[in-house]
């Protein structure tokens, strides 16, 4: 479907959501490709108040399969508040004759400028759309990456194509949709797919960033020390210089703790409110300190 069939189709979910048709919860089946998975339960008890108090005002988007059932394509969160709230119903827009793919680029087309999406969710449905879009396999996607990675490192010799380096900008200007701003972020985030499933869980469970995600993924040989770790970053809501010093900790790695990082703010603060004999010591030992650095 080109650009013009696509507008087209949005034109047509927009007038039928004027006067949508109820359809039983019960037939409606998630979709084939990647889909959302973190719902935060703050958010998901206000819509669920929200829909108490209101109702439902935008009807889900569904389209409507061969043996009669239908295929959620919009409307994950909205779905399951109904559905916690016991609704047997829903008001929905029913689409007809839309194929996996167009489906597929109107779920991300809905989801896409949403604040919510955990970079899990964000860099997997960015690598299906990109693929989609630009008509390779994800495994395409992913090799051209590590290709242009290894140029770019001088690890193989070559110069880029000017075939390469417009499918680059092509994924570049995508991935700007979701909000991923350079081919090296995205290159890191895809890591994301391979995780431990119990860390894939917690993404999905806290919104995890993805720096922490794999941090905590480089103790996934020893589980039990991952759980652990795991323990306590949900327990002291720790970020990620914390989460990275732990996991360096709990690898037997040295940590080097750089003194002046805890000191500096501290003396900044307080240092004028000190006695004039306290502060010319300090700063004499300052100059001490700045010859052992320069010596």
């Amino acid at each position: 479907m080109g650009r013009t069939g696509f507008d087209l189709l949005k034109k047509q979910i927009e007038e039928k959501s004027k006067a949508p048709t109820k359809i039983q919860i019960e037939k409606i089946d998630n979709p084939n490709f990647h889909d959302r998975t973190f719902i935060s339960a703050s958010d998901l008890e206000e819509l669920k108040d929200n829909i108490k108090k209101f109702g439902l005002i935008e009807p889900i988007v569904v389209r409507e399969k061969e043996d009669g059932r239908y295929e959620r394509i919009a409307g994950y969160r909205r779905l399951e508040a109904v559905r916690q709230l016991g609704w047997e119903e829903i008001p929905a827009v029913v689409l007809k004759n839309v194929d996996e793919k167009t489906a597929l680029a109107l779920m991300i087309s809905e989801n896409v400028h949403r604040e919510n999406l955990t970079d899990y969710d964000k860099v997997a449905s960015a690598l299906q759309y990109i693929s989609l879009v630009l008509d390779k396999t994800e495994e395409e996607i992913k090799s051209f990456i590590d290709r242009w990675s290894n140029k770019k490192s001088d690890k193989v010799k070559g110069e880029y194509t000017e075939e390469e380096i417009e499918f680059m900008k092509n994924i570049e200007d995508l991935l700007l949709q979701f909000r991923i701003k350079s081919w090296r972020t995205f290159k890191e985030m895809l890591r994301l797919l391979n995780v431990d499933e119990e860390i894939k869980k917690c993404i999905q469970d806290y919104g995890w960033k993805y720096t922490i995600a794999l941090e905590v993924n480089k103790l996934r040989n020893d589980k039990q020390k991952m759980k652990e770790v795991i323990k306590e970053i949900i327990e002291k809501d720790l970020g990620y210089a914390e989460v990275k010093k732990m996991v360096r900790e709990a690898l037997g790695e040295q940590v080097k703790v750089n003194p002046f990082s805890s000191l500096s703010k501290k003396f900044a603060k307080s240092f004028h409110k000190l006695p004039v004999e306290k502060q010319k010591l300090i700063e004499k030992k300052l100059k001490e300190i700045e010859s052992l650095f320069n010596e």
